[in-house]
């Protein structure tokens, strides 16, 4: 019996080898065959991913090329926005100048009108004080030539001789 037990786990020994060592040849191709899968889907992953970069950075290329393109286009926009508001302002500024010069010249006109109404109303005084001394002068020239006459004939009458006195007694 002493035999038994050290043939029976022998013999149990020698299947086990046997059983593992026909297991351990299909495990390490299994295993092979395991790693080779698992490094073809290693690579085919990373060849995705490798795909996935360059798609990612041609995105990105393209997008930067978008957005250079939307700031080139907004600056260029606000640039006109600039000029248009900076012309805008020059416009308002000339408006505003010409506002003022144009003021400035009705008020000198407004100052000469009343310079040249004021000229127009002595002028004026100055044709009635004028046609009323006129007619003063005409009315006094008839008065001073029937005054002359009055005066003339006197004279006259005092240089004649004196009429002769009736004598008395006659």
């Amino acid at each position: 019996m002493n035999k038994l037990y050290l043939l029976g786990p022998l013999v149990a020994m020698l299947l086990f080898i046997g059983v593992f060592s026909l297991h351990r040849g299909a495990a390490k191709e299994r295993e092979a065959q395991k790693a080779a899968a698992a490094e073809t889907a290693r690579l085919a992953r990373l060849e995705s991913e490798q795909e996935a970069r360059r798609a990612a950075l041609a995105e990105a290329h393209r997008a930067a090329e978008a957005r250079k393109a939307e700031r080139a286009a907004r600056e260029a926009r606000e640039a006109a926005q600039r000029e248009e508001r900076q012309d805008a302002l020059d416009a308002r500024d000339r408006a505003f100048r010409e506002q003022d010069r144009l003021a400035k010249q009705v008020e000198r006109l407004r100052k000469e009108i009343e310079a040249e109404e004021a000229a127009l109303a002595r002028l004026a005084a100055e044709r009635q004080a004028a046609e009323a001394e006129k007619a003063f002068l005409a009315e006094f020239l008839v008065k001073a030539q029937a005054n002359r006459e009055s005066l003339e004939s006197l004279l006259n009458r005092l240089q004649a001789p004196p009429p002769a006195a009736p004598r008395p007694g006659r």
